[in-house]
C-alpha cells in the first residue's frame, strides 16, 4: 500500500466530464440522508466517479496494489469502495468469519453507518473485488470513539481508525505503517499504535494469506534484482540504471513491496540477495509452494 496524490480540482473535472450535474445530485442526496439520519436510496450515482479514482491509483487496487486493465477495459474489475461504510458498521473481527484473529485491544463496536459520507469524494477509493467483497464488507475497526454526522473525514481522524486511507494527505503515509520482507507484509514500526495499525491492516485484507499476492510481489522483485546487482558490481548499462530509477514509481504493481526491497538492498545487501534468490525461484514454483521466508 502506498500513498496516492490527490488533486481535487482534477478529480472534480473528470467527474463533471462524465456527469456535469453529479455534484448537485450528490449534495441533494446527502441532505436527504442527513435529514433521515440514515442511508436510504433506490439507486446510486457513485459509479460515475470510478474512472477518476482508477486513474489516480494507476489502475491498482488501493489496498492490495494488484494492477488491472486501464479505464477503457478494466472498470468491471473494480468497485468504488466507501472507506467508511455508508449503511452500517459490523464488528471486526467477526468470530465466525475470522476465527484465527484475536487482539488484546478494542477494535470498536457495531454502529450505524457513515451515511453522510455516501457521496463524499474523500471517502472513496477504487478497490479490487476481492478486497472489497471478501475482506472489507461493512467493517471499519477503530481504536477510539466513532464520530457522528456531519463530521468530515479529516475530523473523523479522532476515531483513530485502524485502516489507512492512502489517497491524499488525510491519513498517515501507508509506508510508515506497512513494509515488506521479501513478499511478506510486516508492520513498519516495532512498537506502539502504528505497529498495531500496521498489523491490523495486514490481517484485515489478508495481505499475507493470498498466494497470488505473494507470487506477484515475487515477480516484481525478480524483475529488479538483476539491475540492482549490475549497479552494485559496477557493470550497469544505461538500461539497468533506468530500471533501478523506476523502483520508486507509483504506477508499479506492488510498489510498496518494490520500494521495501530497494531499501533492504541499500541497508543489508546480503539479506536482500537471499530474498531475491528465493523470490526468483518462488515466482515460477508450483502452486501452493510456501512463500519465501527470510
Amino acid at each position: 500500500m502506498i500513498r496516492y496524490n490527490y488533486d481535487p480540482v482534477q478529480v472534480a473535472a473528470e467527474i463533471r466530464a462524465v456527469d456535469r450535474t453529479w455534484f448537485e445530485k450528490a449534495q441533494e442526496r446527502t441532505s436527504t440522508f442527513i435529514a433521515l439520519g440514515r442511508f436510504q436510496e433506490r439507486s446510486s450515482i457513485w459509479s460515475k466517479v470510478k474512472p477518476a479514482f482508477m486513474r489516480l491509483q494507476h489502475d491498482k487496487c488501493v489496498f492490495c496494489e494488484r494492477q488491472f486493465e486501464s479505464r477503457e477495459f478494466g472498470a468491471i474489475e473494480f468497485d468504488i469502495e466507501h472507506f467508511r461504510p455508508k449503511s452500517e458498521v459490523a464488528v471486526w473481527p467477526d468470530p465466525r468469519r475470522h476465527p484465527k484473529l484475536a487482539y488484546s485491544f478494542s477494535t470498536g463496536d457495531a454502529a450505524d453507518g457513515y451515511f453522510w459520507l455516501a457521496y463524499e469524494l474523500t471517502n472513496y477509493a477504487a478497490s479490487c473485488k476481492v478486497c472489497n467483497t471478501r475482506f472489507k464488507l461493512s467493517y471499519f475497526p477503530v481504536a477510539g470513539t466513532r464520530g457522528r454526522s456531519p463530521s468530515s473525514p479529516r475530523e473523523l481522524a479522532a476515531e483513530k481508525p485502524f485502516l489507512c486511507y492512502p489517497i491524499g494527505d488525510l491519513d498517515e503515509d501507508p509506508e510508515e505503517l506497512i513494509t515488506f520482507l521479501a513478499t511478506t507484509a510486516v508492520p513498519a514500526r516495532k512498537f506502539g499504535p502504528s505497529r498495531r495499525r500496521g498489523q491490523v491492516i495486514i490481517d484485515f485484507f489478508g495481505l499475507n494469506e493470498r498466494e497470488q499476492l505473494h507470487r506477484q510481489r515475487a515477480r516484481m522483485i525478480s524483475l529488479f534484482g538483476p539491475a540492482l546487482q549490475a549497479v552494485a558490481d559496477g557493470r550497469a548499462s544505461p538500461k539497468d540504471r533506468a530500471v533501478v530509477d523506476r523502483m520508486n514509481a507509483p504506477d508499479l504493481p506492488h510498489a510498496g513491496c518494490v520500494r521495501a526491497f530497494r531499501r533492504l538492498w541499500e541497508t543489508d545487501r546480503e539479506v536482500a540477495r537471499r530474498a531475491y534468490d528465493l523470490c526468483h525461484a518462488f515466482a515460477v514454483s508450483d502452486k501452493r509452494t510456501p512463500p519465501p521466508e527470510i
